[in-house]
């Protein structure tokens, strides 16, 4: 996108979403929200001024925003309106999903440390959606292995 070519997008216009007459956009812009255009920002491995930002890699950052939502309601409703959490020293888990999951965190949040010590914010990033969708979601709480 260039200023002098006429064809850059205010990023307003990307979280509220927009309904502009445009050939790239016949249908308008989708309301993609501040968090979206945030993590599709942060996703980008920037090595010059430019970023090739497109509004569908940040409507698909909308649906993980939506799939972490749906998730930690998931898990609210799971242990209910009375759960206290335990210390964390007193917690052990019993179940070989409760213990694989915690370990494939462990390895997350070493990797997010690593990543962002480097300056690479799209690294960590990309350890976490992968964690949250293939091994949080996809595996632990879809599998029906949540022993909260």
């Amino acid at each position: 996108m260039s200023k002098s070519l006429g064809n850059v997008i205010d990023p307003r216009d990307i979280i509220a979403g927009a309904s502009l007459q445009r050939r790239q956009f016949p249908h308008g812009i989708p309301e993609c929200g501040t968090d979206a255009l945030r993590m599709a920002l942060c996703s980008h491995n920037v090595h010059g001024d430019d970023i090739r930002l497109d509004v569908g890699t940040v409507l698909s950052y909308r649906h993980f925003c939506n799939k972490i939502w749906n998730a930690v309601k998931f898990v609210l409703a799971a242990l209910g309106p009375n759960f206290v959490p335990k210390p964390p020293k007193e917690m052990v888990p019993q179940h070989p999903m409760d213990r694989w999951v915690l370990s494939r965190l462990v390895q997350v949040v070493g990797e997010c440390g690593r990543r962002m010590e480097a300056l690479e914010v799209h690294g960590a990033i990309a350890a976490v959606h992968h964690f949250w969708l293939r091994s949080f979601c996809d595996v632990y709480l879809v599998g029906g292995s949540v022993h909260l």
